[in-house]
């Protein structure tokens, strides 16, 4: 196995994580009123589009783990922020373990939510994942701010400047 390769993929799910974690900070202050608002953005307000954000977490982490297909529809309704905090967190760490025992390079055979059989390595879905979670935290940091709030740096850059620091 090419640890390098799988060195950059752990980074990557670490920073995902670490942005979750500042973005889930940022948004503990607002009222449901303000969660729910719709903004007529990305699934209309702040916690419809944390719930897909969230959902596609789980969904993917299930795909990694070679469990059986879950599509949103499966998933109960998002608890409130100071419960989805640890719980998502839990999430990331136990996906982030689990991968580090794979090849990147792994196929992993999966329904898509259509439940057609689809089939991607590992490294492709740790990348989509964080990619995925990175198009919609810039969404609801767009509506942090339309909401009057501010937004938290959750850049990629801004994450490999700590781990220097560090």
């Amino acid at each position: 196995m090419d640890n390098t390769r799988m060195d950059d993929l752990l980074s990557l799910l670490d920073y995902t994580a670490w942005a979750t974690a500042r973005l889930l900070e940022a948004l503990a202050p607002l009222t449901p009123e303000e969660l729910n608002r719709d903004l007529h953005s990305s699934h209309a307000c702040l916690a419809g589009t944390l719930a897909h954000l969230y959902g596609s977490d789980v969904i993917w982490t299930a795909r990694l783990c070679s469990r059986p297909a879950i599509r949103f529809s499966d998933l109960p309704p998002m608890p409130p922020l100071e419960i989805l905090n640890p719980q998502w967190l839990a999430l990331q760490t136990g996906r982030r373990d689990f991968v580090a025992g794979l090849d990147p390079d792994q196929s992993i055979a999966y329904a898509d939510l259509r439940g057609e059989a689809q089939s991607s390595t590992v490294g492709e879905i740790v990348r989509h994942v964080v990619n995925h979670a990175t198009h919609h935290r810039g969404q609801i940091v767009s509506m942090l701010r339309q909401l009057g709030y501010a937004a938290p740096n959750t850049d990629l850059i801004a994450f490999y400047r700590l781990q220097v620091g560090q």
